[in-house]
């Protein structure tokens, strides 16, 4: 009696199932090389945009002069008997400010904060900062040098109500009793 042939099982080339592994494995390896060569280069970016940012905050701070309360008074108080100087302290602490709010605006677009989080800074400080006639003026005037997009929000913020700086001033000194005092009588800041 004769017995059936059987077929053999089928050859598995494990050397070919072990390339094609290896391949695939140097093909994920690359892809993930360049993914983190590209985080690295936005990290770089971002890094770069605020060093620069800090650095230029720093040289504007410098020019605040030695009595930047007294100036920042006189700017909303009598901004009439504000010298040249006054102008380019109150054109620092302004300037700065605004940088710090732009420089998250510039972080969004690297894509490490979201537009809701730089417009919710900028909802936070812009009546801050340019709560006042004089600042006000100033920001009228400067802020063609920030992007428009950026420009545009603060516009619509101030378009809207807000607690100033000067306002703020003005209910902690209710809460202390002094709100029967002018402001800038007792300083020499108008004097």
């Amino acid at each position: 009696m004769t017995t059936p042939k059987t077929k053999p099982p089928p050859k598995v080339e494990i050397s070919k199932w072990l390339t094609l592994l290896t391949n695939l494995a140097v093909l994920g390896g690359l892809v993930l090389v360049a993914y983190e060569l590209n985080q690295n280069a936005e990290l770089a970016r971002t890094a770069f945009i605020n060093e620069g940012s800090a650095f230029e905050n720093n040289l504007w701070l410098g020019l605040m002069g030695s009595a930047p309360s007294e100036v920042i008074e006189r700017s909303v108080a009598c901004p009439e008997k504000m010298s040249y100087s006054d102008f380019v302290a109150m054109d620092s602490y302004l300037y700065t400010g605004l940088n710090t709010v732009y420089r998250s605006y510039e972080i969004a677009h690297e894509g490490l904060f979201t537009e809701s989080q730089w417009k919710s800074e900028a909802d936070t400080y812009v009546h801050w900062y340019l709560g006042d006639k004089f600042s006000r003026a100033w920001w009228e005037n400067s802020k063609f040098y920030f992007e428009e997009e950026f420009y545009s929000h603060v516009d619509v913020i101030l378009a809207k109500e807000g607690i100033s700086m000067l306002q703020a001033w003005k209910n902690l000194r209710v809460r202390l009793g002094l709100a029967d005092t002018v402001l800038g009588a007792d300083t020499k800041a108008c004097g």
